[in-house]
């Protein structure tokens, strides 16, 4: 792999692992909250409110929104609740308001969610996407999870959405248009970004140079044990 790339997937790997970071810090708030507590409420999760803005804020091109999803019955309150929270750039953080009413049509079945049972089965942080968000936002995101346990007890998952856009900018601002094409894959040999424009977001790869040439690993290396993502050149 050339420089550039290496350098490319050293930034994209930083990246990853900084937000793989926040979900982890965000999810150790939500247990201290849930030990703090006699029996949690929704009331309680304002105590997350602070440094979810705070985040949103830091980043507004990347982060498209953040928070922690919990398992059933875990509140004292509600059976079923995201404390998720959207923003936009030049914009406040807005509360997602979801259905949450299991006998709804537009119920909110967010446990059958990748995001969400991943996580719960294998205890390992998960980055899934792209995929295009309907139940929330209509962009086109990455979503970050990670799980929550108190002891034996899974609490939900901490997570973070990620435009799929900044990934490209990171990319392009190592390996240019101008560069032999390369392209950031994910788990499913999907490309998440790329210097070029035949190989879009959300294009599966099983055939070509891209599909056959050695890739550089893009993983948080603190945060998980291998998120297999990779950064592939196309041979010259």
């Amino acid at each position: 792999m050339s420089a550039a790339g290496r350098a490319a997937a050293a930034h994209l790997c930083g990246l990853l692992d900084e937000l793989f970071g926040w979900c982890a810090e965000l999810g150790s708030r939500l247990r201290t909250a849930h030990a703090a507590a006699a029996a949690l409420t929704t009331e309680e999760l304002s105590e997350l409110w602070q440094p979810i803005f705070d985040r949103l804020d830091a980043e507004p091109g990347l982060v498209a929104g953040t928070g922690v999803i919990l398992a059933d019955d875990v509140l004292g309150d509600r059976a079923h609740w995201l404390e998720w929270w959207q923003h936009r750039p030049g914009d406040t953080p807005r509360f997602l308001q979801v259905d949450h009413d299991p006998d709804s049509v537009g119920f909110y079945d967010y446990a059958a969610a990748p995001w969400f049972t991943e996580p719960r089965r294998s205890g390992l942080a998960v980055a899934v996407g792209p995929y295009v968000d309907f139940a929330g936002t209509d962009e086109y995101l990455v979503t970050l999870s990670v799980p929550v346990r108190s002891g034996d007890r899974f609490l939900g998952v901490a997570a973070a959405d990620l435009r799929t856009g900044e990934f490209e900018r990171a990319l392009l601002a190592h390996v240019g248009p101008g560069d032999p094409p390369a392209a950031l894959i994910n788990q499913a040999n999907r490309v998440v970004a790329s210097n070029t424009p035949l190989r879009l977001p959300g294009a599966l790869v099983t055939e070509g140079p891209l599909a056959t040439a050695p890739g550089h690993p893009v993983f948080a290396a603190r945060r998980t044990t291998g998120l297999p993502w990779r950064l592939v050149e196309e041979p010259e």
